[in-house]
């Protein structure tokens, strides 16, 4: 091997090595500063839903994933996915977004705060040392870490919750009455910095999270049947219904903990559902193994099972094929997803097939398709969800979708929950399909401005994926241009 006299070149060639070794985050030190970083941020599906207190029942816990793609680029060389050597934290940014509010001054977290350790006992905290953390363990703020599979950095399960924040964005109603409106699309601060503390890359996205619909027809339900106007009127009268079923369960009578007084409930704890990770129900007499029965009830514990069925698979089933629900409150549930996802005035399928008048159902099927095709019986698999290129099996629709030869996705890998689109790799088999065209149902360009502005940003003001070659590959054009989609590497 030549002598490398020239110090420049011998600093390029360093450069090149940690390059191709992936060490990214020791080039700027190399060269100079030569190296520039750059950072884009998504959450995982564009809309997550909570509930609005957990004193009955809880479907879904504040819970909420960003992934974030770091790239250090150069003239002349590609652009290398940093994995190491930098420190990718978020914060939430929003007002009222924060510790203090949501433990001192939000009634809905409150209710959260006090009964969250009933719901995920051995007792989950979720307040620790004056912050508020999840189910995961992630707060408010904190650091990502890196996931060698989606090469991105990470966090899972941010207790992000709509608040009130006194902005424009303020549009949610609220289920239980309340006249104060809160915002769905809350925001996430992303900063990457070096290990000596200076930043390198920031940017912002958003954290979607709205209430879900079920109060809107459940408290009217309830009070019409003699039960209190309020969501544990709703409560008692869901138990009741319960009950009348095959199970005989009227849920709102049990006990958990022993205070005398029904509920909280999870109905995962019987109905497995895989939004909590679950493959199949723990069983209510294994998370609480001295619960009781309230007086009145018309049931034992003999009666109390696991079931089978997926929560999913329960859920969508009673409402596509009940009476009363066809009747009194919308006979075309089958296809009103926003009956439930999430309603409330939120409407957060915003992205680029809403725009070109492509329907839930056009890629779902819709409920009545569905419960045919048996999609709920695996629900939030790879199986049972539409991609890119087809709608889930089962499903005829009257759009085209992507050909799978021009826009495949190599990379796929199947972590049991999600579909292909979030988790696949795409340009060069490196970079998520989310990282050039945002998050799935607020796909760019969305009908929220505040999901374009990353995106418009990186494209040099051009409102649509990322298409600009010279955001990663510096030196090349700035025209913005469709990305090669089909010249990749697995």
């Amino acid at each position: 091997m030549k002598k490398i006299k020239n110090k420049a070149m011998l600093i390029a060639l360093i450069a090149v090595i940690v390059v191709t070794l992936g060490g990214a985050a020791a080039l700027s030190a190399a060269q100079g500063g030569t190296y520039t970083y750059k950072v884009l941020a998504w959450n995982d599906l564009g809309m997550h839903c909570a509930c609005p207190g957990a004193e009955t029942f809880l479907l879904l816990p504040p819970f909420n994933t960003v992934r974030a793609q770091v790239l250090a680029t150069g003239v002349n060389t590609d652009p290398t996915i940093v994995s190491s050597g930098v420190v990718v934290s978020y914060a939430m940014a929003d007002n009222n977004e924060t510790d203090n509010y949501l433990i001192n001054s939000d009634p809905y977290f409150k209710n959260i705060i006090e009964y969250s350790p009933k719901l995920f006992p051995p007792p989950f905290l979720p307040v620790v040392n004056g912050k508020v953390v999840s189910i995961t363990g992630a707060g408010l703020a904190g650091n990502m870490t890196y996931n060698a599979t989606s090469k991105a950095w990470e966090v899972v399960g941010i207790p992000a919750f709509p608040v009130p924040t006194g902005t424009a964005s303020d549009i949610m109603t609220d289920p239980l009455g309340s006249t104060v409106k809160r915002t769905p699309y809350l925001t996430a601060n992303i900063t990457v910095k070096n290990t000596a503390g200076a930043t390198l890359a920031t940017t912002n996205t958003v954290v979607p999270v709205a209430f879900g619909g079920c109060c809107t027809c459940h408290i009217p339900l309830g009070a019409q049947n003699g039960f209190t106007n309020d969501a544990y009127g709703s409560f008692q009268y869901m138990g009741k219904l319960h009950g009348k079923g095959v199970s005989k369960i009227d849920f709102s009578l049990i006990d958990p903990t022993g205070d005398g007084k029904g509920g909280p409930i999870r109905c995962s704890w019987c109905h497995w559902d895989p939004a909590m990770g679950e493959t199949a129900a723990q069983g209510l007499d294994k998370v609480w193994p001295n619960y009781t029965i309230l007086a009145g009830a018309t049931f034992t514990k003999a009666d109390v099972k696991v079931s089978t069925r997926s929560f999913s698979d329960v859920l969508h089933k009673f409402h596509a094929q009940s009476t009363v629900v066809l009747t009194q409150f919308d006979a075309n549930i089958s296809k009103n997803c926003y009956d439930c996802h999430p309603g409330n005035n939120v409407n957060c399928y915003r992205g680029a097939m809403k725009t070109a008048n492509v329907w839930c159902t056009d890629c779902h099927g819709d409920l009545n398709k569905r419960i045919a095709t048996n999609q709920m019986a695996q629900p939030w698999q790879q199986s049972s969800l539409p991609t890119c290129n087809a709608p889930s099996a089962g499903v005829t629709t009257v759009f085209t979708c992507h050909s799978a030869t021009t826009y495949p996705t190599p990379g796929t890998w199947d972590n049991g929950l999600f579909g292909k689109f979030i988790n696949s790799r795409g340009h060069k088999g490196s970079i998520l399909c989310s990282t050039c065209h945002g998050s799935p149902h607020a796909e760019s360009p969305s009908t929220l401005a505040k999901d374009n502005a990353q995106l418009i940003t990186a494209n040099g003001g051009v409102n649509k994926p990322l298409g600009k070659c010279d955001f990663c590959h510096k030196g090349k054009s700035s025209t913005w241009g469709v990305p090669m989609h089909m010249k990749v590497t697995r």
